[in-house]
């Protein structure tokens, strides 16, 4: 266990089944009601600096967040054996020992929403009061991608896994940040050059292992008609992810489903955090109070 420059932060480095390390990182009250966060696709659990400081989270909630196997500071293993759906689920349930979660509720953004399928296919009982697709799906299999992903992501996610053309993926690398926000141009260049520098510690083995993993949602589905509470939690402006085309895939199989579309683009917690934050935390306690 690591004490952060931050002694109200809690780093620990939890080996996942497969002998992966991954990096967890806590911050708040232990007692109180806690969420577990997990990053998209090519970043780290650093996109959620800002809420990890948010004075009205903390007051309420402990906060969770890890850095998803194949990213950040996890271990980046390349190959497909190594990005199965027992063992992503396997990385939750070692985080959550860790710290000694108790039905946390799951909040997943982008690629992270997928995770909420490999919990509900591979842990029982389900450890989780609560799951939120934040600007995500929470399934990724191969026939529901093509519903609920954009022009702009269905373009981009190629040239990162793809290794023979450099100009390229840097180029996609470059949309890909900017389509992060409603407003990139307004965006402050440090975020944006912060964002570009993680997408390039991934290469493109671990990108191509990652993103066509297979998934089997029938357990997802059924976690739903036995009363899982779900959140879709979305930017109206959202350029990579289609709030509608998830909701058309959820809303038949999902008994407590609450849907918030918000202003703002994919990365909410920097378009509109103080928006998120109030959606997230009526959820979050309405879910949790009765466990």
């Amino acid at each position: 266990m690591l004490m952060s420059p931050n002694t109200n932060t809690t780093v620990k480095l939890p080996q996942s089944k497969d002998g992966v390390t991954i990096y967890a990182e806590a911050v708040g009250d232990s007692l109180k009601p806690s969420i577990v966060f997990l990053h998209g696709f090519a970043l780290s659990s650093s996109v959620f600096d800002g809420l990890f400081k948010n004075a009205q989270l903390l007051e309420k909630f402990y906060l969770v967040r890890y850095d998803m196997r194949g990213h950040g500071r996890s271990g980046k293993p390349n190959t497909p054996a190594a990005h199965t759906s027992d063992l992503y689920a396997a990385d939750f349930a070692v985080v959550s020992q860790a710290f000694s979660l108790t039905r946390p509720v799951f909040v997943g953004w982008s690629l992270g929403s997928a995770v909420i399928t490999d919990i509900c296919a591979n842990l029982h009982p389900l450890p989780i009061a609560g799951a939120v697709a934040l600007g995500g799906s929470p399934g990724i299999s191969g026939e529901i991608v093509p519903t609920i992903a954009s022009p702009i992501l269905l373009s981009t996610l190629p040239q990162f896994n793809d290794n023979t053309d450099v100009s390229k993926a840097l180029t996609a690398r470059v949309e890909f940040v900017d389509a992060l926000f409603n407003e990139p141009e307004n965006v402050p260049a440090s975020l944006k050059y912060r964002y570009l520098g993680e997408t390039v510690v991934q290469t493109p083995d671990v990108s191509t292992s990652l993103s066509i993993r297979p998934q089997d949602p029938s357990k997802l589905f059924a976690a739903g008609a036995q009363g899982l509470p779900l959140q879709l939690l979305f930017g109206k402006r959202d350029k990579l992810v289609l709030g509608e085309g998830v909701l058309k895939l959820v809303q038949p199989h999902f008994k407590d489903l609450t849907l918030s579309f918000i202003d703002g683009g994919h990365a909410l917690f920097d378009d509109n955090e103080k928006g998120l934050v109030e959606e997230l935390s009526k959820f979050v306690l309405r879910v949790t109070a009765r466990k």
